[in-house]
C-alpha cells in the first residue's frame, strides 16, 4: 500500500524548463508546489537554446532575466540569418553562402547583449534572441523556484498512476501514486491540481487518455554542442542553412567573438533514406558529424572543432486533443511538439507556463471559477498552436528545404514597413502570448 506523504496545492510532473518556470511563478504567488522528476538530476542533453523577445519579457517580468545572464551565462544576439550553404573560397576553405533573408537587427549603437530587448511599445521592429542552453536555464529556474520557499523539487520519483483526476463533480483535489526509485517505496500525493510537464512522451497525457494526433517527419536531427573557431565570415547570430536534405541550424551558446573559439549548437538533418540502414550510433560517430561541420562551417580547412555533447532526435508535429481533464493539466511538450526550424518550440512552451500559472493563481488566490478558467487555458493555447505555431513552424521547415528564394516571408523581412511584416509582428506580440488575465476579466 502507498504510504501517505505531504500535500501541495499543485503537483508538477517533470523538472524541465516548463515544470520549473511554472513552479517558480506559482511559488512567487505563495502557492505550494511539488515538482516530481524521474531522473536523478536535471537533463544535460543538447536541446533548446534560443528564446524570442516575448519569452524574454516573461522571464524579465518574473525577475529571473538577470540571473539567466549572470548565473546561467546567457546573452543576447540580434537578428536571425537565413543563408544558402557555404561555398568554396578558392583558397582551400569556405566562405558564407548567399544571405537570403534576415530578421531585422537592433541598432548596433543601442544593442546590449547582456540586457532584455526593448519592449514592442518602443516601436522597434527588431527581433533579438536570448541564447542560453536549456540545461543552464533549468539550473537557474530550479534555484530560484526553491528560493521562493514554496517549491520542492524531488528527484528519482516515478509517476505511477492517477488515483483521482478531479473529474467527479464537487472534487477539490487530485491524487496520484509515485514510486521512489531509490527505495522502491510507493507514496500517495494529493494536490488541488496536477500539471503534466513531462515531455513529448508524457506519461501524464497517457494516463489521462488524451489523444496526441499529428505526424512524425521522415528525417531525424543530430544536435551537437561544439567549440568552433570564429573566422572571417563566420555566423554572428543564429543562422539557418537552406538545404533540401541536410538543412542546418547554427546557434551560438557563447558570444561569437571574431578571432576566438566559441561554443555553438550545430543541428543538422539526416537523410531519411539513411535511417533505413544506419543506427543512431552510426550518426553520432565523430567521422560522420565532422562531414557536416565541413559542409556547414565557414573558414579554413580542416575545420577545428571540439564536441561537448551530441544526441539524435525524432521530429514530431503533434497537438494534444485537450490540455485538461478534471483538475489535471498539460503544458509544454506534453501538450504539443513541433519541428525546430524557427525556434518556436520551447519559446511556445514557456508561454504556456505564463498562461497556466496565471490561470491557477486566479483560481487559487483570486476566487475565479475552476472549470471556465481551465477550459480557457486549454482552448486558447490550443488555438495558438493550431493557428500560429503549427503552420509557421511547418512552412518554415518546408521553406528552408524548398530552395525557393522568391518568397513572401523573405521579402517582408527586408521591408519592415510592409503590411506582411506588420501582421507577423502583431501575431508575435498579441496572439502568441495568451493574455489570460484579460480574457478572464468577465468570469
Amino acid at each position: 500500500m502507498p504510504t501517505p506523504t505531504s500535500d501541495a496545492e499543485v503537483i508538477i510532473v517533470g523538472a524541465g524548463p516548463v515544470g520549473l518556470f511554472t513552479a517558480l511563478r506559482l511559488g512567487q504567488a505563495g502557492i505550494s508546489v511539488i515538482v516530481l522528476e524521474r531522473d536523478a538530476g536535471l537533463s544535460q542533453f543538447p536541446r533548446a537554446c534560443m528564446f524570442y523577445p516575448q519569452v524574454q519579457f516573461a522571464l524579465d517580468d518574473a525577475g529571473i532575466y538577470n540571473d539567466l545572464i549572470e548565473k546561467g551565462g546567457g546573452f543576447r544576439t540580434t537578428g536571425l540569418d537565413i543563408r544558402l550553404p557555404p561555398l568554396l573560397d578558392g583558397d582551400g576553405g569556405k566562405k558564407p553562402g548567399q544571405l537570403v533573408a534576415s530578421f531585422p537587427r537592433e541598432d548596433a549603437d543601442k544593442f546590449r547583449p547582456e540586457g532584455p530587448p526593448r519592449r514592442p511599445l518602443d516601436g522597434t521592429p527588431a527581433i533579438s534572441m536570448l541564447n542560453i542552453p536549456q540545461s543552464r536555464m533549468c539550473e537557474v529556474l530550479m534555484d530560484r523556484a526553491i528560493g521562493t520557499g514554496q517549491v520542492q523539487v524531488l528527484f528519482l520519483k516515478e509517476f505511477i498512476s492517477i488515483e483521482s483526476d478531479g473529474t467527479v463533480q464537487g472534487a477539490t483535489e487530485v491524487a496520484i501514486a509515485v514510486k521512489d526509485l531509490a527505495s522502491d517505496i510507493e507514496s500517495r500525493y494529493t494536490a488541488s491540481f496536477l500539471i503534466g510537464a513531462d515531455g513529448g512522451r508524457s506519461k501524464t497525457r497517457s494516463l489521462l487518455g488524451i489523444p496526441f494526433p499529428g505526424h512524425t517527419w521522415p528525417e531525424k536531427l543530430v544536435a551537437t554542442d561544439v567549440w568552433l573557431p570564429n573566422e572571417e565570415g563566420s555566423p554572428t547570430t543564429t543562422t539557418l542553412l537552406m538545404d533540401p536534405v541536410h538543412y542546418t541550424i547554427l546557434s551560438p551558446l557563447s558570444p561569437p567573438l571574431p578571432g576566438e573559439v566559441s561554443k555553438w549548437r550545430c543541428t543538422f538533418a539526416l537523410n531519411p533514406e539513411d535511417l533505413k540502414s544506419k543506427t543512431d550510433e552510426d550518426f553520432l560517430l565523430e567521422s560522420h558529424i565532422a562531414q557536416h561541420y565541413d559542409r556547414a562551417w565557414v573558414g579554413s580547412r580542416p575545420v577545428s572543432y571540439k564536441i561537448d555533447r551530441k544526441a539524435t532526435y525524432t521530429v514530431h508535429q503533434r497537438l494534444a486533443a485537450n490540455f485538461k481533464k478534471g483538475r489535471c493539466l498539460l503544458a509544454g511538450d506534453a501538450a504539443h511538439v513541433n519541428n525546430v526550424i524557427g525556434g518556436l518550440g520551447l519559446s511556445n512552451c514557456l508561454l504556456d507556463c505564463v498562461a497556466l500559472s496565471d490561470a491557477l493563481i486566479m483560481i487559487l488566490r483570486e476566487g475565479k471559477p475552476v472549470e471556465p478558467v481551465l477550459t480557457m487555458y486549454s482552448d486558447e493555447r490550443r488555438q495558438v498552436f493550431q493557428f500560429f505555431v503549427d503552420p509557421v513552424s511547418t512552412w518554415s521547415k518546408l521553406r528552408i528545404q524548398s530552395g525557393e528564394l522568391d518568397d513572401w516571408f523573405f521579402r517582408c523581412l527586408s521591408d519592415t514597413s510592409s503590411p506582411s511584416f506588420a501582421r507577423y509582428m502583431d501575431t508575435l506580440e498579441n496572439f502568441w502570448p495568451t493574455h489570460i488575465r484579460e480574457l478572464a476579466k468577465g468570469l
